[in-house]
């Protein structure tokens, strides 16, 4: 029996593998950018508060991070699974905070500046949100009062 071997190439699979090729290049201009921005700053107010600035946003994404990032795949994996995934709802909430944790992980002026952007973003969004009347809520039970019609009782 004749054995048959397909040779394949990965690339005929593709698309266009052009635009893929461009993103390493804009993540080195970003990061090129970034650390330019980072020693003028650095050469206007000096080294320390730049490694200040860096410590404390590291930080700070690394928290937002370890708070938000196991809890935003959950409910993305859920949705998923639900079949209701949308990108508006998901921005809205977790994966809004821990993309600006990522942000503020890395450093640099303009990422620092788009994950603190993020951060606002979702405080300012949330209340509107979650906002409940306190009228309206209950701790206790609900007193209802009702009457019972029926073909006996009118006899």
């Amino acid at each position: 029996m004749p054995v048959f071997y397909a040779v394949v190439d990965a690339r005929s699979f593709c698309y266009d593998h052009r635009p893929v090729t461009k993103v390493p290049f804009l993540v080195f201009v970003f990061s090129c950018v970034e650390i330019a921005g980072l020693i003028k700053l650095g050469q206007v107010i000096g080294g320390g508060p730049v490694f200040a600035e860096i410590l404390l946003s590291a930080v700070l994404g690394l928290t937002l991070v370890r708070m938000k990032g196991s809890s935003a795949l959950q409910n993305i994996a859920i949705n998923v699974f639900v079949g209701r995934l949308s990108l508006r709802a998901l921005l809205r909430h977790d994966l809004l905070l821990l993309l600006a944790g990522v942000l503020l992980i890395l450093p640099g002026l303009l990422s620092d500046a788009f994950g603190l952007y993020l951060i606002m973003r979702y405080l300012y969004e949330r209340p509107r949100e979650r906002r409940v009347d306190p009228s309206q809520q209950s701790d206790g039970p609900i007193d209802i009062e009702y009457q019972v019609h029926d073909e006996e009782s009118r006899k």
